[in-house]
């Protein structure tokens, strides 16, 4: 089961909410009220796509003043991606973690002292982000344990030169099969991208439809499915 495109998406793909949710009015990138499944917790607060972009500014390098890909840009690529590989299944929206606040103000504010700033004073950032994707039609039956396909990525600002002129940025991207159920073993996957450099979204854009395509689904599976047949010693650390 390779993954390969079904049809060419020309336009731009548009994140769009879930179609199974009843009783309730849904806007773009939304998070889904009292869905709890988090995939980091510690050290991390959740965000909003809508927030990211309304509330936050995008960093520049301060030599050329060129903008960086922001965390929203990275977020809306990886979408893109996908649905240009799985043009006929249902992503879910994205859950979005961040941490490492960077807090600014705008020059107008520069003499308040913090008791008076007003929120129109204050800019802010994210230094960290990481988010996953799930694929929920495109799932498999593992010792009675559905796995979903998930993608996502990492992004951190401080593996770039902010001081510098505009670089090549730094992303980590992922694909692979959600396991909910606690194991005692590891294995390795080729779903993974520990390093993607792009100067700019198209050429982010090519590098994780590269990834996506040359992920091996079988193979994978077919490792996770190897986990039934094993008994570990229950004492062994997970990693």
């Amino acid at each position: 089961m390779e993954l390969t495109p079904v049809r060419q998406v020309e336009r731009r793909a548009t994140i769009q909410p879930p179609r199974e949710v009843e009783n309730e009015q849904m806007t773009d990138f939304d998070v889904i009220e009292g869905h709890s499944n988090q995939f980091i917790e510690a050290n991390t607060k959740e965000a909003t796509l809508q927030h990211l972009k309304a509330d936050c500014i995008i960093p520049v390098f301060s030599k050329d003043n060129e903008l960086t890909i922001s965390h929203v840009n990275f977020v809306e690529t990886v979408f893109e991606a996908a649905s240009k590989i799985f043009p006929r299944e249902r992503i879910n929206p994205p859950e979005i973690r961040v941490s490492h606040i960077i807090k600014g103000r705008t020059p107008e504010a520069a003499n308040k002292s913090v008791n008076e700033l007003l929120d129109r004073d204050k800019t802010l950032y994210y230094e960290r982000m990481a988010f996953v994707m799930e694929i929920p039609t495109i799932c498999n039956d593992i010792s009675g344990n559905r796995l979903n396909l998930s993608i996502g990525g990492v992004r951190s600002y401080n593996l770039e030169n902010l001081y510098s002129k505009k670089t090549y940025e730094k992303f980590k991207v992922f694909i692979g099969f959600k396991n909910l159920v606690c194991c005692n073993l590891c294995i390795s996957t080729d779903g993974y991208k520990e390093e993607i450099r792009a100067m700019s979204h198209l050429e982010l854009l090519q590098q994780i439809v590269s990834l996506f395509q040359h992920y091996n689904a079988t193979k994978h599976l077919q490792l996770m499915n190897s986990f039934g047949q094993h008994k570990g010693n229950q004492n062994y650390c997970i990693i």
